[in-house]
């Protein structure tokens, strides 16, 4: 029987192991098989001579006792063990197949136990199995001719048993060392086997543990086994009569019985072990006791050789280095005297050299203080491409630009179209108009990257890709970096494309920088100057690259030091949720328009008889205006009808969230683009409230609030929505609402 804590290993070790290194633990164990089965040959003929001196070893009985009472459940076990491998295997015999199908065998045997892949093992121990087995009979008999004469004497030869048990107890220690060594080595064997190339040593350091473990364990798991083994040695008592025909091993043991039945003998050892229990306890905290002494003393002298160990190889050593350092002495004053004099030499020659090395320093440092500190923004200024202005075409009407807009988009990839729904390119068209800063969010593969490339090609814009890094802290990760040596800009790509949309060549296009997974670091940090230059008013948009001016700085800074942030570049960031990203925090929150893109599976036929454009910046601006212009009452209207309401009212109260100037600004930009593009103010209303209240840590995902209070939410919001329009529905709301009513629901 296996351990539990082996039971559990099996699997998971026998998943691990190859094909290649499977085969070659086979191939190992068969070998180490064999030789054991040669080994325990040997040990037969040891088992028999064994067998005729323990019959001289009856006149001290506490010593026989406890050791026929070990050897007695080391071959109960063992019977109960090869029996029950025997009956598998003759099970099995009948099933096997053809030799080709072996691998298929072995997997079959993997999960049943290895039991096949051990006949052929099993055919060379059948001797032993047979010797086992009478000498399991002849210490039975044993047991009960010294157990029914311990009844007798027990109480008056208790305290000669003591002294008799010191004596014999190294005579004896060896012997079943020896026996539980072989137990252990069958048991490990077929344990090897069983997981199917563990290595060799690794398995009985293991096994050799577990045994430990078992023989160590209390008096009263002792009794409570040996009634298992009882029970167990009756129920294979009675196999034994129906398989009599077929294993002939089992013949001597039936004679060594001399008729008597197995379940006598069991009867008899258990009023013998009732009656002598307190006497194992006593010997049993004597063997203890005894144990303890030695494995002190053996751990103290032990300690004592190592310490002695370790002193003598602490002086070897200490020889050994002074040895060698009079070596060394010796080796370095004759190194001295020959150094001293290259010392000199080179001495000259650097002193030489170091005079040229001054003389080209400072040649070098003159002609870098008339070098260009930005030579890539300084390309710009110079090439003509950049310094030529690119025809564009108008945007008359936001409505016709959102509905070819998902046509053109589809058509960037012909091979693979991307379709894209209308409600999300208007949100995304109002997203322009309220903030420059994007983020898209969404589960893999909804297309968040895609739009940000798709649109900017779809207008004839320009778009800089650039994968943010974990790393990421400040600034200098995303812009670049001054080096006050050479005097020059370390230019990242992203502030190339700062100063390429404010040249005349993309100066009236739309300019796109794509931030991939912009939440793989915090974008707090590295995008803390661009958050804060978002909040100021265009005209006041600069970034301070540098403290003090360089030379021959690009001609669009400002002193020389500071780029402006053009109103015609917009940033796109792409955020997945998983434990790789950071959560954005409000502050990014709040600037950014938030778009969650779903999966898109509809299909509609592109229209590919739009001519390709490249729509202006001004007036794609204009048409921003013009629409807010327009609605700007309406807006007004809403936003005090919703500020005034009951919902207004339920979150301030219970969640402590209000509108604030920035949403209002927000919204203002926002929702009449929004309309103007073809959607309705409850659209772009709903999605506002569900990316600036309606997420996690505002509204939902609070553990100060219960089920009523979102059911109070979802009535206001309800009632404020059908307000507005008698069957408007703030779906994107509600479904964030929903969602968190089912977190409490599941006590998340």
């Amino acid at each position: 029987m296996q351990p539990p804590e082996l039971e559990e290993i099996l699997p998971k070790l026998q998943g691990e192991l190859t094909d290649d290194l499977r085969k070659e633990l086979e191939a190992t164990a068969q070998r180490q098989l064999e030789a054991r089965v040669a080994e325990l040959n040997a040990d037969k003929e040891a088992l028999e001579a064994e067998k005729k001196a323990f019959e001289t070893r009856a006149n001290s009985l506490e010593v026989q006792e406890a050791a026929l009472e070990e050897r007695s459940s080391a071959c109960a076990a063992l019977e109960a063990e090869l029996k029950r491998r025997n009956e598998t295997l003759t099970t099995r015999d009948a099933a096997q197949t053809a030799r080709e199908r072996e691998l298929e065998e072995r997997e079959l045997e993997a999960r049943n136990g290895f039991h096949l892949q051990n006949q052929k093992a099993l055919q060379g121990l059948r001797e032993q199995v047979e010797a086992l087995e009478r000498r399991r009979s002849a210490l039975d008999l044993e047991i009960a001719t010294e157990l029914t004469q311990a009844r007798d004497r027990q109480k008056q030869e208790f305290e000669s048993w003591r002294e008799q048990l010191k004596a014999r107890e190294e005579a004896l220690s060896e012997r079943e060392l020896d026996l539980a060594t072989q137990r252990e080595e069958l048991e490990a064997r077929e344990r090897q086997l069983h997981l199917s190339g563990r290595n060799r040593d690794q398995m009985t350091a293991m096994l050799r543990k577990q045994l430990e473990e078992e023989f160590a364990a209390d008096i009263t798991s002792r009794e409570r086994e040996n009634q298992r083994l009882k029970a167990k040695l009756v129920e294979r008592g009675e196999k034994l009569d129906r398989v009599q025909a077929e294993l002939d091993e089992y013949a001597d043991f039936t004679e060594m019985l001399r008729g008597r039945a197995p379940s006598d003998l069991l009867n008899e050892l258990d009023e013998l072990r009732h009656d002598n229990r307190e006497l194992k306890r006593q010997q049993m905290d004597l063997e203890a006791r005894n144990a303890a002494d030695e494995t002190d003393d053996l751990r103290e002298e032990l300690e004592r050789s190592q310490e002695e160990v370790r002193q003598l190889r602490a002086d070897l050593e200490a020889m050994k280095q002074r040895a060698h350092n009079s070596k060394l002495v010796v080796l370095e004053r004759e190194r001295w005297a020959q150094e001293k004099l290259l010392l000199e030499q080179a001495k000259q020659l650097l002193s030489a050299q170091i005079n040229d090395l001054e003389s080209r320093v400072g040649a070098l440092i003159d002609s870098q203080q008339a070098a260009v500190a930005f030579p890539e923004l300084a390309k710009m200024d110079q090439e003509h491409g950049f310094q030529t202005p690119r025809p564009v075409d108008q945007i008359e009407d936001l409505k016709v630009f959102t509905d070819e807009l998902q046509h053109r988009i589809a058509l960037t990839q012909p091979d693979n179209p991307l379709y894209f729904h209308s409600e999300d390119l208007q949100l995304f068209v109002g997203g322009l108009a309220m903030s420059q800063l994007h983020v898209f969010q969404g589960i893999s593969g909804t297309g968040k990257t895609s739009l940000a490339k798709a649109f900017a090609k779809a207008v004839g814009g320009e778009c800089q890709d650039i994968a943010v890094q974990a790393g990421w802290r400040d600034r200098s990760d995303l812009l670049g970096h001054y080096n006050a040596f050479e005097k020059r800009f370390a230019e990242k790509e992203c502030l190339q494309a700062m100063y390429r949309a404010g040249t005349p060549f993309a100066r009236d296009r739309l300019n796109i920088v794509l931030l991939d997974e912009m939440n793989l670091s915090r974008p707090e940090q590295y995008f803390a100057d661009f958050l804060s230059a978002l909040e100021k008013e265009p005209d006041d948009r600069w970034i301070r690259l540098v403290e003090s001016r360089p030379p021959n700085a690009p001609g669009m800074f400002r002193e020389g030091r500071e780029v402006r942030l053009p109103q015609n570049l917009w940033f796109i960031g792409t955020a997945n949720q998983d434990e790789t990203t950071n959560e954005l925090a409000d502050k990014t929150h709040d600037r950014a328009f938030v778009l969650e893109l779903p999966r898109h599976e509809d299909r509609f036929a592109p229209n590919r008889k739009l001519n390709p454009k490249t729509y202006s910046f001004s007036s794609l601006n204009d048409a921003f205006t013009n629409a807010q212009r327009t609605w700007k009452k309406d807006v007004e209207e809403l936003l005090g009808f919703v500020s005034q309401s009951e919902l207004s009212s339920l979150l301030e109260k219970k969640f402590g969230i209000g509108w604030g100037n920035r949403f209002e600004r927000q919204a203002g930009r926002f929702l009449p683009v929004v309309k103007s593009s073809g959607g309705t103010f409850v659209q772009g209303l709903d999605h506002l409230l569900s990316t600036r209240l309606f997420r996690n840590g505002k509204v939902i995902g609070r553990y100060d609030i219960n089920r009523n209070d979102l059911d109070d939410v979802e009535k206001a919001l309800l009632s404020v929505f059908r307000s507005i329009e008698v069957k408007a529905s703030p779906d994107r709301c509600l479904a964030a609402i929903r969602r968190d009513i089912q977190r409490l629901e599941r006590g998340a």
